[in-house]
């Protein structure tokens, strides 16, 4: 088999009930040079365990086993044996549009300097709707997650900025930190006006139970380990409103509402 241009890397734990959804997706879509890394990261569920047997002997199918160390590890140790050019990270009951690898990959040929190319997305199964997903900017991305961890990305983008942080692989949210060291690079983000990937909501997701319980120790983590690049952005501000402060339009602003708030405190004051 030659070496495919798309590997397809997707973390498993008890999913046996989904998993073929995800990989029908995977195979029914209209590119055809892929490989599929499916990482079962310790699995307890003998139907899930069982499951994976179905996918053996599919020469495009690796099956990798790990003892149970979160979706950063699992990712990790499959981009390190890939030898393909571009990586999808995908979760376990996830599906991928049909034409999303096609339009992915010509955005990537057409300029050398895009490191990441994605879509919106469409949840279903507890919420129906489309999520119309941000255009990449660094300064929001410092503070919130803006992308789904489901975007085509560079092989070379890891080896210029590195894997998924395995410090949150049980904590969760780790796509945001990973975007946020690609969006410090030189690497450009490339956003396609078309639903890429379909995204399952169900409550008992790891996105639930697991980041937002650690959501604050996940802030806590994140912030002190980008504390420069926060910093320059804050001091960034506070220099921009200063200057802001000092403009003409902003003082006679000022001054036009200066009898609206004389007013206000008036009435608040005899409330």
């Amino acid at each position: 088999m030659s070496t495919p241009l798309v590997s397809f890397i997707i973390p498993y734990f008890n999913a046996g009930t989904t998993i073929q959804e995800t990989i029908d997706s995977i195979f029914n879509q209209s590119y055809p040079n892929f490989d599929v890394w499916l990482i079962n990261d310790g699995s307890t569920d003998q139907f899930s365990i069982d499951k994976l047997k179905e996918f053996e002997g599919n020469d495009k199918i690796h099956l990798l086993h790990q003892e149970n160390t979160g979706p950063s590890v699992a990712r990790n140790n499959a981009i390190k044996l890939t030898k393909a050019a571009y990586i999808v990270s995908l979760d376990s009951d996830d599906k991928i549009g049909n034409n999303t690898l096609f339009e992915s990959i010509e955005a990537m040929k057409n300029d050398l300097e895009i490191g990441v190319v994605y879509g919106n997305i469409q949840f279903f199964g507890e919420l129906a709707k489309i999520q119309i997903q941000e255009d990449f900017i660094i300064e929001k991305q410092l503070l919130w997650n803006q992308l789904a961890v489901c975007c085509l990305v560079r092989k070379s983008v890891f080896d210029d900025v590195g894997l998924y942080d395995e410090q949150l692989s049980k904590l969760g949210l780790e796509d945001w930190e990973f975007w946020i060291r690609v969006g410090l690079s030189n690497w450009k983000f490339k956003k396609i006006e078309a639903v890429h990937f379909f995204i399952r909501v169900v409550s008992t997701s790891r996105t639930f139970e697991v980041a937002k319980i650690n959501q604050n120790i996940i802030k806590d983590y994140v912030y002190e380990k980008h504390s420069k690049s926060l910093m320059k952005e804050y001091e960034k501000k506070y220099y921009a409103f200063k200057m802001l402060k000092e403009t003409p339009d902003y003082r006679l602003g000022k001054f036009i509402l200066s009898p609206y708030r004389f007013i206000k405190k008036k009435l608040l004051r005899n409330e």
